[in-house]
């Protein structure tokens, strides 16, 4: 879809013409309406679509253009909810509504009956010929903004080369914008009014929410953990301080209607761990209120309708598209078509369950502290063991196996920091420290796990899960090598040395200078 005509309409939209240059090309300025928002959830499906098929030169524009509607939509209405909810009449009076007659007892009780023709008559219901609305929450719209501009800094943190002249070439720029706009959503009148009764949590903006700031978190890492100088006192990636965006950009319009006191504003001095604290909140409420394929579609509310889906909300996509297993990359929830005979097709649970602990134990393999790193693999390894009462295991035994083994390697060699100091000045009596037993245990567990993914591997996987697994060998010589570091039985530890540079191939792991001392480990 070309973005011609629809920045044309944004232009207008966002412009200060006055409402005669306005009315004379046939539109009033505020002209987001019904089928504009229909319009745009389309909008959205495709450049997510192109998205996840990693078709970057089409998904680019597409999610350029979805971001430049969304900014029409808020210049627009400041709650754009008000175009597609359907907000109940507010009820001023505490008088309960049975005391108030309905339209038919009205008729009966005080109509003449000769003029309606009938003491049994009964009004004609008018007719209306608007376009039906499905019931959708009042964040769909702040939803469909904040994942495309969090897409949209996925993009451009893998190239910065992506973003046009004048736009932000950060990509924390637009993660720390998703944020907002999901505070802004989060604290829309219609949902804290107290008028709406149904308290349905959004599940996949919770999620993606959620993901964003494990993104933030992951720079936070990236940055401490880095050689070069940071700029900013606090060693923080991104700069506390806004730029004043001009008023025809949407970053403008997102500060502007965003709350007075946002939580973006403690991330400037917040730790890695910090972050990944808030972005374990939202994938509690996304988890808890994620449909569940055991359930019937009335217990799971729906997020949105796309043009051409029914009221299921397993007729969304899932994150990834394909059969296959999941691709590293960050995917988008609204990829597949909504045209599959089986609406549970159209969703996936563990496929949503999987990508989040990936990106989690991705940022716990990054983190500087021993302590936190255990943490973080052990609460990614929960959410992988979960997927055994969600998954095909036929499907998914390999992935979530090789995914588990790097949770344990990262909590087995989480102490081995602190004992490292003491094992090169001699001290052997550290591996006999319940730490170091600890430390061993959850090595053993980690090549059990990598061990039994080899044995998943089979001509017939292909694609993103074959080079998955092609990453075991290497994962499999690192947990024996550090196993090996930690034995104190020297038959033991020559025997995993073996074994080590076995899986290693070619790769040279330098054996004969192990830097712990052969003299000191030798107990014998």
């Amino acid at each position: 879809m070309s973005s011609k005509p629809l920045s044309g309409a944004i232009s207008r939209a966002a412009s200060t013409s006055t409402a005669s240059d306005a009315s004379s090309k046939g539109k009033a300025v505020h002209s987001a309406d019904y089928e504009d928002w229909e319009n745009l959830k389309e909008l959205f499906a495709r450049a997510a679509e192109r998205y996840d098929a990693d078709d970057i030169p089409e998904a680019i524009p597409l999610l350029r253009a979805v971001i430049r509607e969304c900014h029409r939509f808020l210049v627009d209405h400041p709650d754009p909810s008000v175009v597609y909810a359907n907000h109940p009449v507010g009820r001023h009076s505490r008088s309960p509504d049975a005391i108030t007659p309905t339209d038919e007892r009205l008729t009966r009780d005080w109509s003449d009956a000769d003029s309606a023709g009938s003491q049994h008559w009964i009004p004609r219901k008018r007719t209306t010929t608007s376009t039906p609305r499905h019931t959708e929450l009042p964040t769909a719209f702040h939803a469909i903004f904040g994942i495309s501009l969090f897409l949209m800094g996925n993009l451009i943190a893998q190239d910065p080369s992506f973003a046009l002249p004048g736009e932000p070439d950060a990509p924390s720029t637009y993660w720390l914008a998703a944020l907002d706009v999901f505070e802004t959503g989060e604290n829309l009148p219609s949902r804290v009014d107290g008028e709406i009764l149904d308290t349905t949590e959004d599940w996949r903006m919770a999620i993606v929410w959620g993901r964003t700031l494990v993104c933030l978190a992951d720079e936070k890492a990236s940055s401490a953990s880095g050689t070069d100088y940071c700029y900013y006192p606090s060693g923080s990636p991104f700069s506390m301080s806004e730029p004043q965006w001009p008023a025809s950009s949407p970053f403008h319009a997102i500060a502007q209607f965003r709350p007075p006191v946002t939580r973006r504003m403690s991330l400037y001095s917040a730790s890695a761990h910090d972050i990944m604290v808030l972005a374990m909140d939202q994938f509690s409420r996304g988890i808890f209120h994620m449909p569940h394929p055991h359930y019937s579609h009335t217990h799971n509310p729906s997020f949105i309708h796309t043009p051409g889906t029914s009221s299921s909300p397993s007729q969304t996509s899932g994150y990834f598209s394909g059969s296959q297993a999941p691709p590293s990359h960050y995917a988008s929830p609204y990829a597949q078509s909504s045209t599959a005979n089986d609406p549970l097709v159209m969703f996936s649970r563990p496929k949503e369950l999987f990508t989040i602990a990936s990106e989690v134990l991705g940022v716990a393999e990054r983190l500087s502290s021993g302590a936190q790193r255990h943490y973080w693999a052990s609460w990614a390894d929960s959410v992988f063991n979960q997927m055994k009462n969600e998954a095909d295991m036929d499907a998914w035994r390999g992935p979530i196996l090789c995914a588990r083994g790097r949770c344990w390697l990262v909590m087995g060699s989480a102490p081995v920091e602190e004992m490292e100091a003491a094992l090169e000045a001699g001290d052997v009596e550290v591996l006999h420290s319940s730490e170091a037993e600890e430390a061993r245990e959850g090595l053993a567990m980690a090549i059990s796990f990598f061990e039994r993914a080899k044995g998943q591997l089979t001509p017939a996987l292909v694609g993103a899960q074959a080079a998955q697994m092609e990453d075991v060998s290497p994962l499999l010589a690192e947990a024996l090598l550090v196993l090996a570091n930690l034995t104190a039985d020297e038959n033991k530890r020559e025997e995993l040395y073996t074994r080590a540079q076995t899986e290693a191939g070619e790769v040279d792991l330098d054996l004969g200078t192990r830097g712990v001392g052969d003299d000191a480990m030798d107990l014998s």
